[in-house]
């Protein structure tokens, strides 16, 4: 069966059927769709992939390669990679992924592997490269890198982390905590420097504001700990053990935060009344906790779609220029920093 048969017998031309089949480049009605598909399942037709990608010179692939150094642990790089998917399958794009797990070794591999599958384009979500590996990237695939450095001709999206992590703090010291601790990943994951960064930010502001009453940042308030619910719960044990424990957590990722809420139940402490938690990311699994998790919410979903249309844009057409774009974070207030309880149901 050929791509002519189906169009004869939906009534169509055999561009509408090619329309249907690729998911563009030009709109068709629903009810022209339909008799395509239909007339596609009659005859049973299956598109020679080969052929149209000889046609086109593309594989209509693109290749997402996620930074996870806790296996899958944190809800960001899964929320991000199927908002990905959905994005590039409505433009007519399969998706391949790797985790290269905070392993450059790993990184490197994936990179090799998926231009000798001659993707169209890389999603690189905080995985770092080498600088002769961004050459070699450089004019065979557009990328896109989800992080605050990458070479200058990579698009760049990133989150505006550190404001981020100073809205939560300030958050936290407006409800009257004065020791409020850090749970964070490894300080040299550049989103989680800059998370502390802006904790320390506003600690800094408030000891200046208080004058000869300041001394709120203390390197005891830190704990470094797995990007992870049991990473989190490990270091807000050690954190909030101390005799001198603090009132008020601040963690890198949602799933720390949900691990210290743990650690404190464990310990006898209530949350928020003993001890405020703040997290960062806007996990669906937030809105789902008891008390619910306040978060510094980044619009994944968004940046995902912005990351994948800018992809699709830059196959589809040459010398576009790359692009950078620093997405805000926002403060959802919940149970767990003492704010009121929303309510889930209407």
């Amino acid at each position: 069966m050929t791509r002519n048969d189906v169009a004869r017998l939906a009534g169509t031309s055999p561009a509408v059927v090619s329309y249907v089949i690729n998911n563009g480049p030009r709109p068709v009605s629903a009810a022209a769709r339909q008799r395509v598909l239909d007339a596609i399942k009659q005859l049973g037709y299956r598109p020679n992939a080969v052929a149209r990608s000889l046609r086109s010179r593309r594989s209509w692939t693109i290749g997402v390669i996620a930074s996870d150094s806790a296996g899958g642990k944190s809800p960001f790089f899964g929320q991000f990679t199927r908002a990905c998917e959905e994005v590039a399958w409505q433009r007519g794009y399969s998706v391949l992924f790797g985790n290269s797990a905070e392993d450059p070794a790993r990184a490197e591999g994936y990179v090799r592997g998926f231009l000798e599958r001659q993707v169209d384009g890389l999603v690189l979500m905080r995985v770092p490269v080498s600088a002769d590996q961004a050459e070699e990237m450089r004019g065979r695939v557009p990328v896109v890198t989800i992080d605050h450095a990458a070479p200058p001709f990579f698009s760049r999206l990133a989150v505006d982390d550190e404001e981020g992590g100073y809205q939560a703090t300030r958050h936290l010291l407006e409800h009257g905590h004065r020791r409020i601790g850090f749970v964070g990943g490894p300080l040299d994951i550049t989103p989680v420097r800059l998370r502390a960064a802006g904790w320390r930010r506003a600690l800094q502001e408030a000891e200046a504001a208080a004058g000869a009453e300041g001394g709120l940042v203390e390197e005891g308030l830190v704990e470094e700990g797995e990007l992870s619910l049991e990473g989190g719960y490990e270091a807000a044990l050690r954190l909030l053990s101390s005799p001198s424990r603090p009132t008020a957590l601040f963690a890198s990722i949602d799933g720390q935060a949900i691990g210290a809420m743990r650690a404190a139940a464990d310990l006898g402490l209530r949350v928020p009344g003993d001890v405020a938690v703040v997290g960062f990311d806007g996990a669906r699994e937030a809105a789902y906790t008891v008390p619910g998790l306040s978060t510094i919410s980044q619009p994944i979903d968004e940046m995902a779609r912005h990351a994948t249309e800018t992809l699709v844009g830059a196959i589809e057409s040459e010398g576009v220029e790359p692009v950078t774009k620093i997405f805000a974070a926002t403060l959802v207030t919940r149970g767990s920093c003492g704010c009121p309880e929303p309510r889930l149901h209407r």
